[in-house]
């Protein structure tokens, strides 16, 4: 993580909401024995926080964090949650509600990017955290304030429309600077501050352009420089680049992901697209039902899905069910070789996943651990950089169904290549070897 204010246990006062911590070691107010660590709902850890002798109405006051780390010499340093979304509801006219308990926690200078399909209420959560509705339910804090009834004016929170909107009447220069005429900036300060954003940007020297002749990109890079002048708290991105030319969005993703790292932005960023998020993002959440259904690293939530919903929208194909007739069977079969999930399929998983990008080898004679199975090969289609293979099973129990992987061409060998093209040719089944590395254990979001 990026910009991450760190509490020492033995530092907490001045920086306990993710500021960094510049103290002497140990208060009277906040001593070691003050603070009791708990995991609530696996969100991170609480203990007392910053005011509890000021709070009029007698309420203790917690911190939440996200992890734990050591870092400064401190032993047992806290990362605290510098963005809190606590079981958000919201519905529209009385309809299902889009947003069903939501909760996440974010540190502060970190990209957090909420993935899901259109409809499931990204949106709406940015228009909650922004001030500009209401939530049926639930709470926002934010350096570990209560946004209830905090006025969008004065939230310090910066929004990135999907569609650039920006001033027509306006030029460039004119537009960044909206927001620090507001604030009031001094005049010379609002200049030196317009040119910096748009330096941050590449559109130096476009100060006196007019907003009409921009392209759609350079339009979204004036609506990010106007968002960030002002030094937002937080800055909220509803898939600025989704109107973006295609040939233009891999730059733009480089840029945006570069512009936030270098200024330590504390930013929750909308998108469908999944390669997007994984670039942008320090973690993504997958929105789903209402709820974050998973949230992790890119990588880790790539490599563990961990969820129905979260495999199938990335795109992982072959889930089986293991409440069917032959899901013990199928259960028995993934954890037969070492390595294959052995525990980790435990009693809780609902369906077991076989990713499309799992090795496969020709043959049972191999003495490295694999799943064995037979099977046909239906179909073989050659793309540019792998080969599409549809083997359908054909061992009792599991006869008929289909496994569909995307081999890498550099992985195929001339003996696998012989055995897929004669399989198919020959409509035979054949013994076939799969990595067990390939199989994710997966639990239905219903049973979670």
């Amino acid at each position: 993580m990026r910009g991450c204010g760190g509490v020492c246990l033995r530092c907490v006062d001045g920086g306990i909401w993710g500021l960094p911590v510049d103290c002497q070691a140990g208060t009277s107010d906040h001593a070691v024995d003050d603070f009791r660590l708990v995991e609530p709902s696996g969100l991170g850890q609480s203990g007392p926080g910053p005011g509890d002798e000021c709070r009029s109405d007698g309420r203790n006051r917690c911190i939440h964090v996200c992890s734990r780390s050591i870092a400064g010499g401190h032993p047992g340093v806290l990362t605290v949650a510098y963005l809190e979304v606590t079981n958000l509801w919201k519905s529209f006219g009385g309809t299902e509600s889009v947003l069903r308990g939501l909760d996440f926690v974010q540190e502060r200078g970190e990209i957090l990017c909420l993935l899901g399909a259109s409809g499931c209420g990204k949106t709406t959560v940015l228009q909650i955290l922004a001030g500009l509705m209401p939530a049926d339910a639930g709470r926002v804090l934010l350096g570990g304030k209560d946004q209830d009834g905090v006025p969008v004016h004065a939230r310090r929170i910066g929004y990135v429309f999907q569609d650039h909107v920006l001033f027509p009447h306006l030029s460039v220069g004119r537009n960044v600077e909206y927001g620090l005429r507001m604030l009031k900036w001094p005049s010379r300060q609002r200049g030196r501050r317009v040119h910096e954003m748009l330096e941050l940007v590449d559109l130096a020297g476009y100060e006196e352009r007019s907003v009409r002749g921009l392209s759609g990109g350079e339009s979204q890079r004036v609506a990010l420089a106007r968002s960030l002048a002002p030094a937002p708290d937080l800055l909220l991105l509803d898939e600025p680049l989704s109107s973006v030319d295609q040939r233009l969005r891999g730059d733009l993703v480089t840029q945006l992901r570069s512009v936030l790292e270098t200024q330590s932005i504390t930013a929750v960023h909308v998108t469908h697209d999944l390669e997007e998020a994984y670039f942008i993002g320090d973690r993504v959440a997958f929105v789903h039902g209402g709820r974050v259904n998973r949230i992790d690293a890119p990588s880790a939530l790539v490599a563990n899905p961990a969820t129905v919903a979260c495999a199938r929208y990335l795109g992982m194909g072959n889930i089986f069910a293991l409440d069917t007739p032959g899901g013990k069977r199928l259960r028995e079969w993934a954890t037969s070789s070492a390595g294959a999930g052995g525990e980790r399929g435990g009693t809780n998983a609902t369906h077991l996943l076989i990713r499309p990008r799992t090795e496969l080898r020709p043959g049972h004679g191999d003495a490295r651990p694999g799943l064995r199975c037979s099977g046909t090969v239906a179909s073989l289609r050659p793309k540019v950089n792998e080969v599409q293979v549809e083997l359908r099973l054909a061992q009792p129990d599991l006869e008929g169904a289909t496994i569909r992987l995307d081999l890498a061409r550099t992985g195929i060998d001339s003996d696998l290549l012989t055995a897929l093209e004669s399989s198919a040719r020959d409509r035979d089944a054949r013994p076939w070897t799969l990595d067990p590395k390939g199989v994710v254990w997966l639990v239905d979001e219903v049973s979670e």
